[in-house]
């Protein structure tokens, strides 16, 4: 038996878990299992999950606010590297609650019957560049068992109107190759709406026309997914993400951004494959920064306009355009793990 689970594993791993066109994803067992971060060897400019993302990562999952106080935590992943009822919560800003810093409970006795907030979702990463959220009108709900295969797992939840998001308070050119190259791996379940919908990313202060950014579903022209990297003006900048493909469904999504070109996918399927863009340089004005649920900078301050409805519970930044075998890799942890075909 030992032999054939030996034998199984390396095929697994030969294979890289890839999908046969027309057949469904095979979950592989666990002992073939890594963490997603672990599996390549770039380093991101920052990783947002409800899950454990690599393995030497000892840090805490997300800071949470409840409702009812004030109270806030730092949460760990469980012992299945999750968010769960079982997390620990260690305070951190006692609020009016009258605990202890540094005490620790379980999530389910902090929660009770309170609604909980993010006001940090913590960078995997090496770099530290977490998202913040002080402002607790903006801040995302956060929520248990809205994710997955069979919502098992936990999300953060945005409400456009509300303009939830986080923000990293890195510039541009920090978080991105010469302010533009980069890649996006990450999971959303996009609610319909009848407003804007600036999903995550940054737009210039100095010309709304400079962004790097995506509207994850507009609601004009029949519901389209914008992906402006770099320019909202490059031609090929959209496709439909309508109630057929992607709303309400968790979705995978992959954006590559190169020097000359973007790739996009979503679930493994592709929807913009090496789109010539004109835009080879830029210049970002100063104090830009990068939003997660709301395209911060212009499209925000200015033009006062909404953010993303509905759930990302993993959100993951690359500062270079990954190659395909690397984003395949990421792509179908993603898949497979979060249920997303």
């Amino acid at each position: 038996m030992k032999k054939v689970l030996f034998f199984l594993i390396i095929l697994l791993q030969t294979l890289g878990y890839s999908q046969v066109v027309g057949t469904p994803y095979i979950t592989p067992p666990v002992e073939v299992q890594r963490l997603i971060l672990d599996q390549v060897s770039v380093t991101p400019s920052f990783a947002f999950s409800t899950r454990k993302l690599r393995a030497d990562y000892l840090g805490f999952a997300i800071r949470l606010r409840r409702s009812t106080d004030n109270a806030e935590v730092d949460l760990t992943f469980d012992t299945n590297g999750i968010i769960s009822d079982n997390s620990d919560a260690k305070i951190a800003v006692p609020g009016s609650s009258g605990l202890a810093v540094n005490s620790t409970q379980t999530l389910a006795s902090f929660r009770g019957a309170a609604t909980l907030f993010v006001t940090i979702w913590y960078d995997q990463g090496a770099n530290g560049y977490h998202g913040v959220q002080t402002t607790t009108a903006r801040q995302p709900v956060f929520s248990l068992g809205v994710a997955g295969l069979t919502n098992q797992y936990a999300s953060l939840v945005f409400t456009g109107s509300s303009k939830h998001n986080v923000t990293v308070n890195q510039t541009m050119p920090v978080l991105l190759g010469s302010g533009l190259r980069g890649s996006v791996m990450m999971l959303a379940k996009i609610q319909a709406g009848v407003t804007t919908n600036n999903s995550f990313g940054y737009s210039d202060t100095s010309d709304n026309n400079k962004r790097w950014s995506v509207h994850m579903n507009w609601p004009d022209n029949n519901n389209f997914t914008y992906t402006d990297f770099g320019s909202s003006t490059d031609a090929s900048r959209n496709f439909l993400n309508d109630a057929t493909v992607g709303f309400n469904k968790l979705k995978q999504y992959s954006m590559i951004r190169s020097t000359t070109t973007k790739t996009v996918k979503m679930s493994g399927i592709t929807k913009q494959n090496n789109i010539a863009l004109s835009v080879q340089s830029i210049t970002w004005s100063a104090g830009s920064t990068f939003g997660v649920g709301l395209t911060t900078g212009a499209l925000d301050t200015s033009f006062n306009q909404n953010g993303f409805t509905g759930n990302i519970p993993e959100f993951i930044l690359f500062p270079e355009p990954l190659t395909v075998a690397q984003y395949s890799l990421l792509e179908n942890n993603q898949i497979l793990f979060w249920g997303a075909y």
